[in-house]
């Protein structure tokens, strides 16, 4: 069994931005048993920092955007670590895209990324696009382009 953080926006759908900036998370449990795979809802936890921060974000905070100054400032980066208060025990996070600083967080914390394309936004989907994601990456050992 293994544990995923899904960043939520307000109406329960999967959040295409900045994970750092999402209201809230769902944290999902997976398991594999005798080659049947289910996942299940474990919770819902509010984002630490967003509510902290009352939801206020700064354009480029949501977009990933920050400058070179705010993304070396030490205090940035120290708030991207209250997002391990709600994800920090788990095994992946879900994400269309992230922050370099986020990005190092979740690397410290030994939780891995995986991209969901943007396109997907009900998160049954996603779930299902990162288990057959992984699943066929783990089974193909050469990948090659064919032209």
């Amino acid at each position: 069994m293994f544990k995923i953080a899904i960043p939520l926006d307000n109406t329960l759908s999967f959040y295409h931005r900045n994970p750092f900036t999402s209201p809230m998370f769902a944290i999902y449990t997976i398991e594999n048993e005798n080659k049947r795979v289910t996942f299940a809802l474990l919770k819902v936890i509010d984002n630490p920092w967003d509510s902290t921060n009352k939801g206020e974000y700064k354009k480029c905070q949501i977009q990933c955007a920050c400058d070179e100054e705010s993304s070396s400032d030490i205090q940035h980066i120290t708030e991207h670590y209250a997002i391990l208060h709600a994800v920090g025990a788990c095994d992946y996070l879900l994400a269309d895209y992230y922050c370099d600083n986020i990005s190092q967080v979740f690397k410290n914390a030994g939780i891995k990324t995986y991209k969901v394309p943007p396109f997907i936004h009900k998160v049954d989907m996603a779930i299902k696009n990162f288990l057959l994601g992984a699943s066929l990456a783990s089974t193909y050992k050469h990948i090659h382009h064919a032209s």
